[in-house]
């Protein structure tokens, strides 16, 4: 049974999310936006006494800025690629704005179960930057100073593998799968993997595997923890899967493949998470590690019930959805019967065979 498709209300809420966003960024490639959010730029930096591109820099590695509020556990999103859709801007709908749509709307009913990168304090503020845009990057000094579409590339890797870094329990991956030349499978995917808070046990995806996979394909290749470490677009990359070839290898040696790929990206994303931390633990002490503090063991106090104070427990996370990559059909009201006389009919005019191409169409 398949799963049901996205929910009219989260298309509607994304479809305006992403049309006030392609506002934003319209404004953003004027002069006079571009030089508006350059100045500002060159204010928060000089008032941190850094250079626009240190300060950039350092917002997208700073973990306090990705975090939630102390005591609030929300369930943290992640997207990559999206979805063809005729209202949104350029008939096409990131697969960001339906994840911060079903973030809003799951905020609504419980505040604080739900956040996307864009909705924290450093992905709000790194995205009102505008810094796909080369209008600001121009106004920023150019590719002379290093403000390049690479350059804003690595910015957003960076602050994505600061989000996964930073999230606890169950992740919603809004995508059907991880493309690999995406953030979300080459930084995203390996840091929530070796993120001891979250684990590949608590990486579910929101959309269902692809609907034209074969059917073993799907059962096999569809779970959550497959989709997180295997790759499905490129076979010139190690991990690789031919999702319409799976199903014609013998069951028992596949399964075998599987669980050795699995073990596998798994050693790799170990292997990565130590020397991210080692070069982390590097780059604060200056080179030397920190040593734990011997932490002094205090006996608790008896307190009386009655001046116990009873905090509040936090919002649960929200429960990660499972729905189809698309929306329901609209349906279509057919035009009202004319009581017009029907025109006569006409043969149709003889081709200009001046106008044909000449080729053969073959090359």
């Amino acid at each position: 049974m398949s799963a049901p498709r996205i929910p009219e209300e989260v298309e509607r809420l994304a479809i305006r999310l992403a049309k006030d966003e392609a506002k934003r960024q319209a404004m953003a490639r004027t002069p006079e936006g571009a030089e508006a959010i350059a100045d500002e730029l060159r204010e928060e930096a000089a008032a941190q006494g850094l250079h626009v591109k240190q300060y950039i820099e350092a917002l997208t590695k700073a973990p306090e800025g990705v975090r939630p509020p102390e005591g609030i556990h929300p369930t943290s999103a992640f997207w990559s690629f999206g979805i063809n859709d005729e209202r949104a801007p350029g008939a096409w709908l990131d697969n960001r704005y339906i994840a911060e749509a079903w973030a809003e709307l799951q905020n609504q009913q419980e505040p604080g179960t739900a956040q996307t990168l864009e909705t924290s304090a450093a992905g709000r503020r790194l995205n009102g930057m505008h810094l796909w845009e080369p209008e600001v990057l121009e106004a920023l000094g150019g590719a002379e100073q290093g403000f390049t579409t690479d350059w804003t590339r690595e910015c957003w890797g960076n602050i994505s593998e600061t989000y996964a870094a930073a999230a606890k329990g169950p992740v919603a991956v809004f995508a059907q799968y991880a493309d690999t030349r995406s953030i979300l499978y080459n930084r995203e995917l390996p840091t929530l993997h070796g993120n001891g808070d979250v684990g590949l046990d608590n990486i579910h995806f929101a959309y269902e595997a692809p609907q034209a996979w074969p059917q073993e394909t799907r059962t096999e290749l569809g779970t959550d923890a497959a989709r997180a470490v295997l790759q499905f677009n490129d076979p010139t990359q190690a991990h690789y899967v031919d999702p319409v070839a799976y199903p014609t290898q013998d069951p028992a040696q596949r399964q075998a493949a599987l669980r050795s790929e699995v073990a596998a990206v798994t050693t790799e994303r170990a292997e990565r998470a130590a020397r991210r931390q080692a070069e982390q633990e590097t780059q604060h002490d200056g080179g030397t590690k920190a040593q734990p503090a011997a932490e002094a063991h205090t006996p608790a106090t008896p307190t009386a019930e009655a001046d116990v104070v009873q905090t509040p427990s936090p919002p649960a996370s929200a429960k990660v959805p499972v729905w189809q990559l698309g929306f329901n059909p609209k349906p279509t009201v057919p035009p009202p019967a004319s009581t017009t006389p029907p025109a006569e009919s006409k043969a149709p005019p003889s081709p200009d065979l001046g106008r044909q191409a000449t080729g053969t169409g073959l090359g």
